[in-house]
């Protein structure tokens, strides 16, 4: 058997089905035409005895390739579609990909939670406590601390004690509040002028298309109103939908944002967009942020809103460069 250095593409390319096997190789080969096959096919029977060094460091070569910024090594979703109809029953695969490409319908505490905390505090200011409780403790918890923030600080004390206290809540109870707040919503209207239940309604429309097709309409509304345009495109992407992206992805930012914009972002965001980003750090580099953190103190409101946005920014640009993936929709070859 040739040495590591000593290897060809091809040599590589038999190793690494031979490592994986029949049943996790085939979908690598499928389409394949018969002369790569049988170039291939011949490569992997003259092999012979693999040294456990040229495996490991085939297979090491192929992991570090998928962890370079090689947009040519990005699955998408064509990959699951293979994926999916070679590994289960195609009814059960067809029946999955179909749930997965329908729009998801946004309840009406996802809308709440897109929503800024100053227009939630303003809209339910004048409920009473246990209301707001209820209310508090369904939508998303990152904003629903900087809501309790807003209120009135006669109200703060009995909100949190209320939300503490919250066991079970009747269905009906849950029900009738759903539906005035998707009543209120409506007839509520955004500095554009539009409801921001439509608002939210046409974000959730624009989520589900593909890149190529979201961002004309986009430049079109930012020239013809960009009010309408700033508004669509904060709640577009908002900080808690970072908990999705993958490992990679968060890696990839953690490596274009100051440590000090972070650091005031996540002070007002929930436990799991934090744990997503001190994850993908050394330990150090986390115990180091949650310090910082802690030392910090309370933050205004807005100021961590401007965190938040300027890391949002650096990260729409990410998206538009390739370097990460915001859209699951996205098929990239």
């Amino acid at each position: 058997m040739k040495k590591t250095k000593q290897l060809t593409g091809e040599d590589k390319a038999a190793i690494l089905l031979f490592a994986l096997g029949p049943e996790a190789s085939a979908p690598l080969v499928q389409n394949m035409d018969d002369k790569m096959l049988k170039r291939l096919g011949s490569r992997m029977a003259d092999l012979g005895k693999i040294e456990t060094d040229v495996l490991n460091s085939v297979i090491d070569e192929y992991l570090e390739m998928h962890r370079s910024e090689d947009p040519l090594m990005r699955s998408g979703h064509n990959d699951v579609v293979s994926l999916f109809r070679y590994a289960i029953e195609q009814d059960r695969a067809d029946r999955i990909l179909s749930e997965m490409n329908t729009p998801k319908t946004l309840t009406i505490w996802e809308k709440l939670s897109r929503l800024k905390p100053a227009m939630i505090a303003n809209s339910i200011a004048d409920e009473h406590p246990q209301t707001i409780a209820l209310i508090l403790a369904h939508i998303d918890s990152g904003v629903a601390s900087r809501v309790i923030a807003l209120l009135p600080e006669e109200m703060q004390l009995s909100v949190v004690i209320r939300m503490s206290k919250i066991d079970t809540v009747p269905k009906e109870l849950v029900r009738d509040i759903e539906e005035t707040l998707e009543k209120e919503l409506a007839d509520m209207q955004g500095e554009s002028g539009i409801s921001l239940d439509g608002m939210v309604s046409v974000v959730d429309i624009l989520k589900g298309l593909e890149k190529d097709v979201a961002r004309p309409i986009l430049d079109q509304l930012r020239d013809r109103d960009e009010a309408l345009f700033a508004q669509v495109d904060r709640l577009l992407l908002i900080f808690e939908d970072l908990v999705e992206l993958s490992d990679r992805d968060i890696q990839t930012i953690l490596k274009h944002i100051s440590s000090d914009d972070l650091v005031k972002a996540l002070k007002g965001s929930s436990d799991e967009v934090g744990d997503r980003f001190f994850d993908n750090m050394s330990q150090r580099a986390a115990e180091i942020m949650r310090e910082d953190m802690a030392v910090m103190g309370p933050m205004k409101v807005a100021d961590v809103e401007d965190a938040q946005q300027i890391v949002l920014k650096i990260i729409r640009k990410l998206d538009d460069d390739g370097a990460i993936t915001l859209s699951s929709t996205d098929d990239m070859v």
